[in-house]
């Protein structure tokens, strides 16, 4: 149910100030939670989830995985090149900026030498990655930390990691072990003062901005964009400034709305659940912006999270499913690019299966991965997709010429890309998707976040690493009528039937939660819906 402050701004007295931030940070009540790597990085409310201990630990134990093996990220370094520097990047929260100083602390107390933006700015997600791939492109052996909870509510902060491929690690166990152990024990934490460590060269700052917004020529077509009053917002986030200056660099003239970094989250509106969260894609969180885009008289505006990994879209259809921009997107793409025939599309396991028919009628292939983009970090990097998206807002592309942009979701990128596809059709993003579903047929689409107890959890977790189990149960039997096709287990249940009907179970990793996503070609999701909660009861799934 939408609660009742869904799409409001929040009062002041509900806000975290610097202040009470920094007590939760340095001093927090209580014992502290363990480290835990998830799809992106470590996360939780500042405090005992979060707070500088954490955040030592976890960098320590980075700084001596890569004493060991030469880097922090799943790719160990050619043994002709050294470990090079590590690029900071960070969000606009108040914990973040109280995170960079421990994390560049704890780097140069190893002798690991830090890039960080010139001013204490924010550096967007991209941007790390897009540094990170540059200096290795050259021979450099550069990894990244960035401190962020992407589109999480303000009184959460995190902490994740970039290996010598630019995208998200995915070796975080040894993190998380090696983190923890220094919870237990942090006497084996090594910092030096930024102030000193600035003094002998193990601190630099740099501009990130230019570099990155120079290089979007190679990844956008900005011939289309260039005189139409296109509108952005980085909604408070990291992505403050940089539409500024791909004006400057670029000569477009996109309106930028709300442009400044909202640390506290004040400007921003809440949530379905009344929560304060960043994500772009969400038209109650879109509230914030409610009626700027037509003040401008713009076709389209894009926003973005905290983080700048995630995007948003409003035209005059309103705000845009994710879903139905990675169709357009993906269609556009094929036909106004030459890229490789080899070059398919990449969806995660919850995403619409309409990119499937796209995918056909253009002759590309189709990668499904589990949910969490370090998933494509390697197709990326090697030049697979065409597109790879996920249905919670995030997608990367080549540049222009088919080689890697970034192996990171880029959401700065996917706004002015959507920017180039309105100026070069005359068409906002709505009118395109009816015209692919007059094509192709409508496809209706859900996701559900139902509570759950800790056993219904514990029992998908388990149903989720043992196909066997889940074979069994749904031997000879047919589901809402539908024989089933295919049954994927891994990452959650996901169970396909006949005529294109899905559905996938997933618990959530920190919540009594389980997330259920539904699509089913047609006007109506009736039988998707009869077939999740026959699921439930073949699966086990069912409360009380």
């Amino acid at each position: 149910m939408t609660h009742p402050s869904a799409g409001t701004r929040p009062h002041l007295r509900d806000l975290l100030s610097r202040q009470e931030v920094e007590r939760r940070y340095r001093s927090p009540q209580g014992p502290l939670l363990p480290v835990r790597n998830g799809t992106s990085g470590h996360r939780g409310a500042v405090g005992p989830a979060f707070s500088e201990a954490h955040v030592a630990a976890m960098v320590q134990a980075l700084c001596d995985l890569r004493r060991e093996r030469g880097a922090f990220g799943p790719r160990t370094p050619p043994p002709d090149c050294p470990a090079g520097w590590v690029v900071v990047g960070k969000d606009v929260r108040y914990a973040s900026d109280l995170a960079e100083v421990t994390a560049v602390e704890v780097l140069a107390g190893n002798g690991i030498p830090v890039v960080v933006h010139q001013g204490g700015r924010a550096t967007p997600t991209p941007v790390v990655s897009h540094r990170i791939l540059a200096e290795n492109a050259r021979g450099g052996g550069w990894e990244g930390v960035i401190l962020t909870a992407s589109h999480n509510p303000p009184e959460d902060a995190g902490c994740k990691t970039n290996g010598l491929d630019g995208g998200a690690n995915t070796r975080t166990g040894p993190i998380d072990a090696a983190a923890n152990a220094l919870l237990d024990d942090p006497s084996r934490i090594r910092r030096t003062h930024r102030a000193e460590a600035r003094r002998i060269g193990l601190v630099r700052e740099e501009d990130l901005v230019l570099p990155y917004v120079r290089d979007l020529a190679s990844v956008v077509d900005f011939e289309p964009i260039r005189g139409v009053p296109f509108a952005a917002t980085p909604l408070g986030g990291s992505a403050h400034g940089y539409y500024e200056a791909v004006n400057e660099a670029h000569h477009t003239a996109i309106h930028v709305v709300l442009p400044e970094p909202d640390p506290a989250s004040s400007l921003r509106t809440r949530d379905w659940d009344g929560r304060l969260r960043g994500d772009p894609s969400s038209p109650w969180v879109m509230q914030a912006v409610s009626g700027l885009r037509e003040r401008v008289g713009a076709p389209l505006l894009g926003a973005n999270d905290n983080d700048a990994d995630r995007f948003g879209l409003e035209d005059a259809s309103g705000v845009v499913s994710p879903n139905h921009a990675l169709c357009v997107l993906f269609d556009y793409l094929c036909r106004h690019r030459r890229f490789r025939s080899d070059l398919g599309v990449g969806r995660t396991i919850g995403t619409t299966h309409l990119l499937d028919r796209i995918a056909e009628t253009h002759g590309r292939p189709v990668t499904e991965v589990p949910v969490g983009f370090k998933w494509y970090v390697e197709g990326l990097e090697a030049g697979r997709y065409v597109l790879a998206g996920e249905e919670s807002a995030g997608l990367c592309v080549p540049r222009r010429d088919g080689s890697v942009w970034v192996t990171e979701k880029d959401g700065i990128a996917a706004v002015l890309l959507f920017m180039e596809v309105v100026g070069r059709t005359g068409r906002d993003v709505g009118s395109l998707y009816r015209d692919l579903e007059a094509r192709y047929g409508p496809h209706r689409y859900e996701r559900v976040d139902t509570p759950a107890t800790s056993r219904i959890r514990a029992r998908l977790q388990a149903l989720s690493l043992d196909p066997a189990q889940v074979a069994s149960l749904l031997s000879g039997r047919r589901v809402a009528g539908r024989a089933v096709e295919r049954v994927r287990t891994g990452d959650g249940v996901k169970v396909v039937l006949e005529g294109g009907i899905w559905v996938l179970k997933r618990a959530s990793g920190t919540e009594d939660v389980v997330k259920d996503y539904r699509e089913e070609p047609g006007e109506s999701l009736d039988t998707a819906r009869r077939a999740s909660a026959e699921l439930d009861a073949i699966l086990g799934l069912e409360s009380g």
